[in-house]
């Protein structure tokens, strides 16, 4: 008798057991749940903190090492809101040239600066490439001398290409290299800052 009593008592102990284990379960479920949470949302974030989708914009066709560049929070400013913030800065450097652009929360480029190092020999060339492809995409430019030209597109669109020596010291005829600049910006203008 005494061995059926412990049968009938076990059952609610048994019972008692079983759910201390479920809820030990659940809570476990629930913690990897939430734990798998937390690491989907810091992966989201982390790729969020990239620009979140491709570069677009009339700038954006004209870049050329966004694949290869590190991105940042850009500390940019503007006096009034023309793009969204907060904005990115995102710079890569090859061997001979350098890129640096600024892409606002919606991914719109708004600034670009690109710097090539050529030779001597071939910098008329690149330079007269370089005037052709931007006048394909954005019309004729004004020349502010042989060396410097720029696009206008309202008062939003501004771009310079500049060719010069990297060096003016030394002789008349300076056989260091060249740097061919580019500059665009879109947004409000400042003519001082983007006149010929």
């Amino acid at each position: 008798m005494a061995t059926g009593a412990g049968s009938a008592d076990r059952p609610f102990a048994d019972s008692g057991m079983r759910s201390t284990a479920t809820l030990t379960q659940s809570s476990m479920r629930l913690l990897a749940t939430v734990a798998v949470g937390v690491l989907l949302a810091c992966s989201t974030e982390r790729k969020a903190s990239r620009v979140a989708h491709a570069p677009h914009g009339p700038l954006a066709a004209l870049m050329t090492q966004h694949n290869t560049a590190t991105c940042g929070v850009s500390g940019r400013t503007y006096a009034t809101k023309f793009w969204q913030p907060p904005y990115q800065t995102c710079q890569s450097t090859n061997a001979d040239s350098t890129e640096s652009a600024e892409i606002d929360a919606d991914s719109v480029v708004v600034e670009l600066y690109n710097s090539w190092t050529v030779t001597p020999a071939v910098q008329a060339g690149v330079f007269s490439q370089a005037v052709d492809e931007l006048t394909s995409r954005f019309g004729t430019p004004q020349s502010c001398s042989p060396t410097r030209m720029q696009w206008r597109s309202g008062d939003s669109l501004h771009i310079a290409l500049q060719i010069a020596p990297i060096s003016q010291v030394g002789t008349e005829l300076d056989e260091g290299p060249y740097r061919l600049t580019r500059v665009a910006r879109l947004g409000p203008l400042d003519p001082a800052e983007w006149g010929c």
